[in-house]
């Protein structure tokens, strides 16, 4: 199987549509301007890996995404991409950027490894120590290119179950997508750390695994009438999903940010949402 055209385009499609959206979307704005600034940088740690690999672009093993940190590749890089977070970032987390900045390459390593490493695994949680908030922002926007990059050189695995976290690296779905075919729509989900996309039942929880109708809910508002809160019942947690049916040119990961309201409005119902984005939402 040939190896996927890069996707340095992605990372301007995302920039362009958070500029287009926070001019619709007053009450966003504030966020799809910093997002801007962010994915700014983030295009730019993305090139400088890509121009790194050379031309020979090795295929890496499913599922091993998480085995591989090349921090080698990655420090020199994030000296300037905590400088764009800290002028443009709201003030405590423009100080965590700054404090980072500050830190020597040793401190760096801890602060990218322990985010790297999955902390939900208990050898993990009992042998890394877990950095402050404001370095896992830092280390997660950072890194999260550099993970693009290694899921677009694997192979997806041949799974007889649908798994509800990402398949190459184990993470918790962001969002999910509804994509048009035939006389329906395809849903999928899209990974928040590596954002792989794969295929995901409509009538399905991606929390519990719950598949009973009556017990799923879709909310949709006017406004954001291409984002819609798929919600469980069973156990209260809920997803935004990007219908690309109703908008042909919604970006998923930039219109999922734009729904503010739509988290809102999910946390006065009581609903968790399965992982929060980037912004925090």
């Amino acid at each position: 199987m040939p190896l996927p055209e890069s996707n340095q385009g992605a990372w301007q499609q995302r920039i362009e549509r958070a500029r287009k959206l926070s001019a619709d979307y007053s009450f966003a704005a504030d966020l799809l301007r910093f997002y801007e600034h962010v994915a700014g940088a983030q295009k730019h740690v993305y090139a400088r890996v890509l121009a790194a690999t050379g031309k020979e672009r090795v295929r890496r093993p499913a599922g091993s995404l998480r085995q591989e940190l090349d921090l080698t590749l990655l420090l020199p890089e994030l000296r300037g991409f905590l400088g764009v977070i800290e002028r443009r970032a709201p003030a405590p987390l423009a100080a965590a950027a700054r404090e980072l900045s500050a830190r020597d390459a040793q401190a760096w390593v801890q602060v990218l490894s322990a985010w790297w490493a999955d902390p939900s695994l208990p050898a993990v949680a009992e042998t890394t120590p877990t950095p402050a908030p404001g370095e896992r922002w830092c280390a997660r926007a950072f890194l999260e290119p550099y993970a693009e990059f290694l899921a677009e050189h694997m192979e997806l695995p041949i799974f007889e179950k649908t798994p509800d976290v990402c398949p190459l690296c184990g993470a918790k779905p962001l969002l999910g997508v509804l994509r048009p075919e035939g006389d329906g729509a395809r849903r999928s989900l899209v990974c928040s750390l590596c954002a792989t996309e794969w295929n995901y039942g409509r009538i399905l929880c991606p929390a519990c695994g719950e598949s009973s109708e009556t017990n799923l809910a879709v909310y949709v508002t006017k406004e954001l009438p291409q984002v819609r809160v798929e919600a469980c019942e069973t156990c209260r947690a809920y997803i935004k999903t990007v219908d690309l049916s109703k908008d042909g040119h919604a970006v998923p990961i930039v219109d999922e940010l734009a729904a503010i309201p739509l988290d809102l409005w999910a946390a006065e119902k009581g609903y968790t949402k399965v992982q929060a984005n980037l912004l925090g939402m």
